[in-house]
């Protein structure tokens, strides 16, 4: 796993990337911190290498990167409807918003997720 320079390089750049679109002025303004990786550590390739050796692996099921959650919670994207916080006309629906990962596959339970949605569109929720 990232035994190939080219995907260290690759993994280098898509953090360096995710980070410098983190700091656009149109989504700035949502950013409270940048916890990891610190500047610091993006700054240094031997740095960075080390950090994506250490918090960087395989998953087979992945999910909670945009958390449901009600808006008193700094960490939730979505509220219990699907609609991202803050922002109108926008729904994030699929296995991220599920608040941590379950026991099983996935796929039942983003099928679930998406027919509830789905329900909730169709009644103007």
């Amino acid at each position: 796993f990232f035994s190939a320079e080219y995907d260290r390089e690759r993994m280098r750049g898509a953090l360096r990337k995710a980070a410098e679109v983190a700091e656009h002025p149109v989504l700035a303004a949502h950013v409270v911190e940048q916890l990891n990786p610190t500047k610091e550590v993006l700054a240094d390739d031997a740095t960075l290498d080390r950090w994506i050796m250490t918090n960087c692996y395989t998953q087979h099921h992945v999910s909670g990167t945009c958390k449901m959650g009600p808006s008193s919670d700094s960490m939730a994207v979505v509220n219990q409807y699907s609609h991202v916080h803050g922002l109108e006309n926008l729904r994030v629906v699929d296995a991220s918003v599920m608040p941590d990962v379950i026991r099983a596959n996935t796929n039942a339970t983003t099928i679930m997720i998406a027919e509830r949605v789905a329900d909730w569109i169709k009644e103007g929720k």
